[in-house]
C-alpha cells in the first residue's frame, strides 16, 4: 500500500490512473464493501466511455439528436454490424448509461439522465481526490 501512494504522489496521471485513485479511496478509510461497490461501478463507466462509437452514441442521445435506439438502428446509424451494435449497446447499458426497454420485437434503449448525475458526482469526488493528493506533492 506504501508503494502504491508513493507512486500516486509521484505519477498523477497515468494510463491506469483510475485504479490507483481507487485504491487510494480506499486508503481513505472508506468502508471497503462500499470501496469495493464504486470500484466495480466506476470500472464499469470507465470501460463504456472508452469507445468512440459509445461516446458518440450518448452524444445523440443527449444531445436529443435521437430519443432511443434499437440494435437495428444503431448498427445502420454507426455503419457497424449488428453484433458490434448488441456489445455496445450491452456496455452502456451494464454501466446504467442506457436503460433497455422491451417493445414487441425490438428492444429499445434510452439515456439514463439519473444515472449519469450519479456517474458524474462519483468521478468528480474521485478527481477532487487526486488532485488534493496531487497539489500536495507538488508543494513539497
Amino acid at each position: 500500500m506504501q508503494k502504491l501512494l508513493k507512486n500516486i504522489e509521484n505519477e498523477c496521471v497515468d494510463r491506469k490512473v483510475y485504479k490507483n485513485i481507487l485504491i487510494y479511496l480506499c486508503y481513505m478509510r472508506v468502508n471497503s464493501e462500499q470501496c469495493s461497490d464504486l470500484s466495480e461501478e466506476l470500472e464499469e463507466l470507465f470501460k463504456a466511455l472508452a469507445n468512440i462509437n459509445r461516446l458518440l452514441l450518448i452524444y445523440k442521445m443527449t444531445s436529443g439528436e435521437i430519443e432511443k435506439v434499437s440494435v437495428t438502428e444503431m448498427a445502420r446509424m454507426m455503419g457497424l454490424t449488428q453484433p458490434a451494435a448488441s456489445q455496445h449497446l450491452k456496455v452502456l447499458k451494464t454501466a446504467r448509461i442506457l436503460i433497455a426497454e422491451k417493445r414487441g420485437n425490438y428492444i429499445y434503449y434510452t439515456f439514463n439522465h439519473r444515472a449519469m448525475i450519479n456517474h458524474k458526482e462519483k468521478i468528480d469526488f474521485l478527481f477532487q481526490c487526486v488532485l488534493t493528493k496531487c497539489d500536495s506533492t507538488q508543494k513539497r
